[in-house]
């Protein structure tokens, strides 16, 4: 599709469709019995209000073609077609009944004595802004005006996957937790809008869906609804100095739309008889609207100077287009607008940038936050002195050992380890020797353990070793080695330091913290009360709660 597209493109100066230069005439009689009057094409008739019925007449040129095809872009009108007193085509109905409304193309085959006919089309029309309205008439061969067709439709083609992609990636950036809501949706609303208008305005829409009716009235109303749509983004992020301003022109293009609306239920044609206004307020308007943006820009807001490009670019395509194609400025209507997803897509990008670096420095800021909060944590749970664990600690770790083994006996133990004497190394050298020892104790204790211990200062000169993993006999031999090496370790070299040692394991069912804890508690005590510096073990089964 792509490739035929562009060879159409290239093929776009050799392949000119012939236009119908003859001058065209017109009457109002419906049996075709008045005066002709001529007329300037583009453009309609003069003819009186209230006329549904038109005649217009032209001569076709003396050149042949082979596979002569009249193209027609009709919109809003039933019609048929005659060459001399022979009817060759006709579309809808041209009794009195429901209007045709819509904008479809049509292909028209002439036959081989065509050459210097007279071409009548009678067409009917209840929207005097459509009737006797041909936008395109073109005389060429049936391949030559389909690749016409093909050729029209190539910016929109173009930039309708663009479109699309532009809202597929704002959806995605939308779920992000930390994305400006309101903005996002308004960009999307924004985006779905034109990229219908753009589907509306396609010349093959009508090969897979050749509903005009309904692609007409989506076209108007897309229309008048993308400068709203447009003016609330910018309503978001120019200074507040001008949100006033930008409201009220977002009313007055609403206000119209709501007119015109109301007037199409009437049966008045609201959206065709609104579109002068619209097309005469949209550069007033915007232009205003683009005045307040660059002032915010210079004032420093990087979201309009973003915006700078694709508002000026919207704006000057967009009414150009409607201009030519409203008030016939122009042979043929412009196609500039589509080409401003090139400018939007600057400022989705803008968007996007904005949108990465607010989540960066969130995740900086929240790291920064979780690092102090771990620090907080560590800090709560560490004894200051001995850089061990506190009983905060050991009453989680203990609680989570417990959870974990609750029913399997020997799943873990407890070392309670005291210093011997404590109290006369404060009395005889100071408190400061005191820290010293504890300090000394502690890290002496931490270098003989595996990592997955836990090593925690219960208070005083006390402190508890969870043995995760080990039994009661395999943490006597750790406490045993333990108090070797405190033994024969220079821990103070003013005096010889020693330790008394309990030594308890978890008994499964019927176990409980405060019972481990007291078993482990009266086995030190036992060890102190024998002599000191040595491991005693607490009885299997003893001291259970019931």
């Amino acid at each position: 599709m792509w490739v035929l597209l562009l060879c159409l493109l290239v093929m776009t100066p050799c392949c000119q469709a012939m236009k119908l230069a003859g001058q065209w005439y017109w009457q109002d009689d419906p049996d075709c019995a008045g005066v002709w009057r001529p007329f300037q094409t583009p453009g309609q008739p003069p003819f009186a209000k209230g006329t549904q019925y038109l005649w217009l007449q032209t001569t076709l040129p003396e050149e042949p073609i082979h596979d002569a095809t009249l193209l027609l872009n009709v919109t809003g009108q039933n019609f048929e077609i005659w060459l001399d007193d022979q009817k060759i085509y006709s579309y809808g109905d041209m009794e009195q009944g429901p209007m045709s409304y819509g904008q479809r193309w049509h292909l028209v085959d002439l036959p081989l004595d065509y050459e210097g006919r007279t071409l009548r089309i009678h067409t009917r029309s209840g929207n005097p802004f459509c009737l006797g309205n041909f936008g395109t008439i073109q005389l060429d061969s049936s391949v030559t005006q389909m690749a016409t067709i093909l050729r029209r439709d190539i910016p929109y083609i173009a930039n309708i996957p663009l479109g699309i992609f532009m809202i597929f990636i704002m959806m995605m950036y939308y779920m992000s937790p930390t994305a400006p809501k309101s903005l996002y949706t308004q960009i999307i609303l924004f985006m779905i809008s034109f990229v219908l208008w753009m589907m509306c305005v396609l010349n093959t829409k009508q090969l897979f869906l050749d509903m005009p009716v309904f692609w007409w009235f989506l076209l108007r109303i897309n229309a008048y609804l993308l400068p709203i749509l447009a003016n609330l983004i910018i309503y978001r992020v120019i200074d507040r100095k001008y949100r006033r301003g930008t409201w009220q022109v977002v009313m007055a293009f609403s206000a119209l739309f709501l007119l015109a609306l109301f007037g199409e239920l009437l049966g008045f044609n609201g959206l065709d008889a609104c579109a002068g206004s619209f097309y005469i307020m949209l550069p007033v308007l915007e232009g205003l609207v683009a005045y307040w943006t660059i002032r915010s820009a210079v004032r420093g807001n990087y979201y309009c100077r973003a915006m700078l490009l694709p508002l000026t670019g919207m704006l000057i395509a967009g009414t150009l287009d409607g201009m030519f194609g409203h008030f016939y400025w122009l042979p043929e209507s412009g196609s500039l607008l589509p080409y401003g997803t090139f400018t939007i897509g600057i400022f989705v990008l803008y968007i996007v940038r904005q949108q990465v670096r607010r989540e960066r420095s969130l995740a900086v800021r929240a790291a920064g936050l979780a690092d102090a909060m771990a620090e907080a944590v560590a800090r709560s749970e560490t004894d200051r002195l001995t850089h061990c664990y506190n009983r905060n600690r050991m009453d989680s770790v203990l609680a989570a050992e417990i959870s974990r083994h609750r029913g399997e006996k020997d799943a873990f133990s407890l070392i309670m380890l005291d210093i011997d004497f404590f109290k006369r190394i404060n009395d005889n050298y100071g408190h400061d020797a005191g820290d010293e020892v504890l300090a000394s104790f502690a890290g002496l204790i931490r270098d003989n353990i595996k990592k997955s211990d836990v090593f925690v200062r219960w208070g005083g000169e006390e402190f508890i070793l969870v043995c995760r993993g080990c039994s009661r006999d395999e943490a006597q031999l750790v406490a045993e080695r333990l108090r070797r090496q405190v033994a024969y370790s220079d821990i103070f070299p003013r005096q010889r330091i020693t330790c008394s040692i309990g030594v308890a394991s978890w008994q499964g069912t019927g176990d409980s913290a405060a019972d481990l804890l007291k078993r482990v508690d009266t086995a030190l005590y036992t060890a102190k009360r024998n002599g000191r510096n040595m491991v005693c073990c607490a009885p299997e089964n003893v001291g259970l709660s019931s």
